[in-house]
C-alpha cells in the first residue's frame, strides 16, 4: 500500500504530503485563482481585438452618429464649421474640434476617413486600458509585493475591455475614446505629480485637450483640482492657471473665427430635454455589470483602510515624500464621486451608453487595487485560514468576466446585409440630386453631403429653437431624389429622429417604400 486512501491523484504518501504542503497552501491557491482571472481576461481581450478589427474594416454604419461626425470632420476648418444652422445644409456640431482634426490626420494614411476614425478610437481604447493599468500601479503603491502589484495593474487594465459600453462604443467613429484616453493621461500624470510636481502642468494640459474633445469630461480635472488645492495650493494654482489660460485662448480663437458659432453649437444647441425616468432605465439596463461596481467600491474601502488612521491623512497629503498613495486615493475617490453625480446626465434626450464609459473605467482602478491587496495578503499570510472573502474576489471576478460579451452585434458578418447596403450606396451615388438619409455613412460613402441630421433637429424643433419649415419645404417640393430611414412610423428609433410634421411630409411626398437591408427607402410617386 504505497498510496494514501485519501490521495485522489495517486501520488505515493511522501510525495503527496510534500505536494500538499507546498502546492495546496492558501498562497498557491490564491496564485492559481488570480492566474485564472488573468487567463479569462486575456481570452476576453483577444475576442475584443478580433471584433474591433472587423468593426474597423466594415464599410458602412455601425452607429447613427458616425456619419455626422464624418461630415463634421470634412467641414472642420472650413467656413461651414460651427456655422449658421438656418443655412442649407443644416449641420449642428455637437463637440469641440480635436477628435475631428485627429481623424482627418489619421485618414491621411489610407484615405478612408471612416476606417481611420474607427482605428483612432480603438487605439485610444487600448491606450485607456494601458493608462488605467498605470494608474492602478500607482494607487496600489509599493506596500504590495511586485507580483501582486503587477497582477492588480494587469487586471485593472484588462477589465476596461469587459464593460459593455466600452466594448460597444470603442470601435466607433465617435469622440469618446480619444477624450477618455486624454482624461486618463491627465489623471495618471496627476498621480505621478506627487513626486514630480512639474507633471501637474502636463496633466492639466491633457485635461484641456480632453475637454476640447468632449466638453462634458470635467469630473477628473475637478477631482485633481480639489485634491491638489488642499495638498499643494501654490502648485495647483499655477498649473490650473496655465490650463485656464490655454483653454480660454482656444475658446476665444474658436469663437472669433466662427462668429460666435462655437459657443452657440456647444451650449445652446446641446441643451436637450431631460427625463429622470430615462436616466433610471439606462442605469438599470447595466445591472448585469453590478459585480464590477461592488468590487470597485470594496476596493476603494480597502485602499483607504491601508492608508492608516484618518488623523494623519491631512499631513500625508501635504508631505511630498509620502504623498503619492494618499493623493492617489483621494483623487480616485473624488473622481468617482463626481463621475457618479454626473450620471444624472443619462436623462438628457439623446444620451446613450457613452455617458457611462468614464464612470466604468474608474471602477477598474480600485478593482486592480483589491486584487493586489488580496493576493499580497495571501502571499504574506502565515496562518492557514485566510478569510473566505479573499478566495471569493478572484472567483467572483472570473464569473463576472465570463458573463460579459467581448463584442457587439453590429451585423458586420451578414454578407446579405452588406451587399444590400452596397447596392443602396450605389443608388445614392447615382441619384441625380441630394438624398435625405438618417444613415449618414451611406451618404458620405456615396460622395453625397449630409443635408440635415434628423435627431438633433427634431430635438431643436421640439423645444422651439429651430424652425423646421426650412426642411419641410425641401421635402414637400421633392428636392431630394429619395429618403432613407431606419425603421418606420411607430418605432422608437424612427420616432426619436423625426417630428410628426417631418414624418408626415416624407410620407406625403415620397409615398412609395421598399426595404433595403434594414433600411426603408421612401420614393416619389411614379
Amino acid at each position: 500500500m504505497g498510496q494514501s486512501a485519501g490521495n485522489a491523484i495517486g501520488l505515493p504518501r511522501p510525495y503527496w504530503a510534500t505536494f500538499r504542503r507546498t502546492c495546496l497552501t492558501p498562497a498557491s491557491l490564491a496564485i492559481a485563482l488570480n492566474l485564472a482571472v488573468l487567463a479569462a481576461l486575456a481570452a476576453h481581450f483577444a475576442g475584443y481585438l478580433a471584433y474591433a478589427q472587423d468593426a474597423i474594416r466594415f464599410p458602412f454604419e455601425l452607429d447613427y452618429g458616425e456619419g455626422i461626425v464624418w461630415q463634421q470632420a470634412v467641414l472642420m476648418g472650413g467656413e461651414r464649421m460651427y456655422g449658421d444652422i438656418s443655412q442649407f445644409p443644416h449641420i449642428v456640431f455637437h463637440y469641440p474640434p480635436l477628435y475631428h482634426l485627429a481623424a482627418r490626420a489619421a485618414a491621411m494614411a489610407n484615405g478612408d476617413m471612416l476606417a481611420a476614425g474607427r482605428a483612432l478610437s480603438v487605439a485610444c481604447t487600448l491606450a485607456t486600458g494601458a493608462l488605467v493599468a498605470a494608474a492602478a500601479w500607482t494607487v496600489i503603491g509599493e506596500s504590495a509585493g511586485r507580483a501582486a502589484r503587477t497582477t492588480g495593474a494587469a487586471v485593472a487594465g484588462l477589465t476596461v475591455f469587459c464593460y459593455f459600453p466600452v466594448v460597444s462604443w470603442s470601435p466607433l467613429m465617435r469622440v469618446d475614446m480619444l477624450a477618455m484616453a486624454l482624461t486618463l493621461l491627465g489623471v495618471w500624470l496627476a498621480l505621478k505629480a506627487a513626486r514630480r510636481p512639474v507633471l501637474l502642468y502636463a496633466a492639466v494640459l491633457a485635461f484641456v485637450a480632453a475637454v476640447y474633445t468632449k466638453q462634458s469630461l470635467i469630473a477628473a480635472p475637478l477631482a485633481v483640482l480639489a485634491v491638489y488645492g488642499f495638498a499643494d495650493r501654490r502648485l495647483a494654482f499655477r498649473a490650473f492657471a496655465l490650463g485656464l489660460a490655454v483653454g480660454l485662448i482656444a475658446l476665444a480663437a474658436l469663437t472669433w473665427t466662427t462668429g460666435g458659432g462655437f459657443l452657440r453649437h456647444l451650449l445652446l444647441y446641446n441643451l436637450n430635454r431631460f427625463s429622470l425616468a430615462a436616466a433610471a432605465t439606462m442605469a438599470k439596463d447595466q445591472l448585469q455589470q453590478i459585480v464590477f461596481l461592488l468590487l470597485a467600491m470594496y476596493g476603494m474601502a480597502a485602499g483607504w483602510r491601508g492608508m492608516g488612521p484618518w488623523t494623519g491623512l491631512a499631513r500625508r497629503l501635504r508631505d511630498p515624500t509620502a504623498a503619492e498613495p494618499a493623493r492617489a486615493m483621494a483623487i480616485l475617490t473624488v473622481w468617482f464621486a463626481l463621475a457618479t453625480a454626473m450620471l444624472i446626465t443619462l436623462g438628457k434626450s439623446g444620451a446613450t451608453l457613452n455617458y457611462l464609459i468614464e464612470w466604468m473605467c474608474i471602477w477598474s482602478i480600485p478593482i486592480g487595487l483589491l486584487v493586489a491587496r488580496t493576493l499580497d495578503s495571501f502571499v504574506k499570510r502565515t496562518e492557514e485560514s485566510p478569510p473566505l472573502f479573499a478566495f471569493l474576489v478572484p472567483a467572483v471576478l472570473c464569473a463576472q468576466i465570463a458573463m460579459m460579451p467581448a463584442s457587439h452585434d453590429y451585423g458586420t458578418r451578414i454578407p446579405e446585409r452588406t451587399r444590400a447596403l452596397a447596392a443602396l450606396e450605389a443608388d445614392i451615388r447615382a441619384a441625380p440630386g441630394p438624398v435625405l438619409s438618417d444613415d449618414m455613412v451611406l451618404l458620405m460613402r456615396a460622395g453625397k453631403p449630409v443635408p440635415w441630421e434628423p435627431a438633433i433637429f427634431a430635438e431643436l424643433a421640439s423645444t422651439g429653437r429651430w424652425d423646421e419649415r426650412a426642411i419641410l419645404d425641401r421635402i414637400e417640393s421633392r428636392a431630394f431624389a429619395f429618403v432613407v430611414t431606419q425603421g418606420t412610423r411607430g418605432e422608437k428609433i424612427h420616432d426619436a429622429r423625426y417630428t410628426l410634421a417631418v414624418e408626415h411630409a416624407i410620407h406625403t411626398a415620397y409615398p412609395r417604400t421598399e426595404r433595403r437591408a434594414d433600411r426603408i427607402v421612401h420614393l416619389p410617386p411614379r
